[in-house]
């Protein structure tokens, strides 16, 4: 499994080779080192799971740009009310 691990890599950096400008919106100030580190490290990671595909997913990438820009992951709960206070009682949003 290695080897479609170094042929995506390959590609995965080829493109960014290629785009320098897109890297650089990406992933902002980062090192690109340490950014081509963590998605072989996802990539690894997917491998491993017979039933997930070898490319990371948009939420790997975004918590590993987040974690290298030194944020941290916040859970952010809604509180979803259905009902809508009214002058003439509560209504739902049902």
């Amino acid at each position: 499994m290695s080897i479609d691990i170094d042929i995506y890599m390959t590609q995965f950096k080829g493109f960014f080779d290629k785009n320098p400008q897109q890297l650089r919106m990406l992933i902002g100030d980062v090192n690109p080192e340490k950014f081509f580190d963590g998605i072989r490290t996802i990539v690894e990671e997917n491998s491993k799971k017979e039933d997930s595909p070898l490319e990371p997913t948009r939420k790997q990438i975004l918590t590993l740009i987040v974690s290298l820009n030194g944020g941290t992951k916040e859970i952010v709960e809604k509180k979803l009310i259905p009902f809508m206070k009214h002058h003439m009682g509560s209504i739902c949003l049902n």
